[in-house]
């Protein structure tokens, strides 16, 4: 795996930590504490749901925002995971990689696999930007509610 590529894995680790990170209310919620999110994403960004929902980059960092410290009630029992990441076709600038994301909350598991489009941006924390975002359910591990994080879009609307 080239310099490229392991920069593309690496970075859909470190953006899960993050995103991990934010929502159990760890990193303080200021625009430093929501940069190394908000500057992995390419502007335009798109995102596929699980459910076929499409959403752009400015509507996904607003929602992302609103949901700070929303499983901070969980702390160490809510884990985000990233395993089996594969690039599945590199260019000069961009990589197509898949990766199963496993969110892991009081002892329940959601999986789902996602593909992603990353392109070369020297300003972006590893140097790639998120540019395209697909994600489905794995077989067997959707939530019963909500498509991307159900306990915080719970918790957010009964706070």
């Amino acid at each position: 795996m080239d310099e490229f590529a392991r920069a593309c894995v690496d970075e859909a680790h470190r953006l899960h930590v993050i995103l991990q990170d934010w929502l159990r209310g760890t990193v303080p919620s200021t625009p430093a504490g929501f940069a190394p999110f908000a500057d992995a994403l390419a502007d335009p960004c798109r995102v596929v749901s699980p459910l076929g929902t499409i959403t752009e980059r400015a509507a996904l960092l607003s929602e992302f925002e609103a949901i700070h410290g929303v499983l901070s009630a969980h702390g160490e029992a809510f884990v985000i995971r990233v395993e089996n990441a594969v690039v599945l076709r590199q260019w000069e600038d961009h990589a197509l990689v898949s990766y199963e994301e496993w969110h892991d909350l009081d002892g329940d598991s959601s999986a789902r696999l996602s593909t992603v489009l990353y392109t070369a941006d020297t300003s972006a924390p590893l140097g790639v930007a998120w540019s395209f975002i697909h994600e489905t359910w794995l077989p067997g591990l959707a939530p019963v509610a909500g498509e991307r994080f159900p306990a915080a879009q719970n918790a957010s609307t009964a706070a």
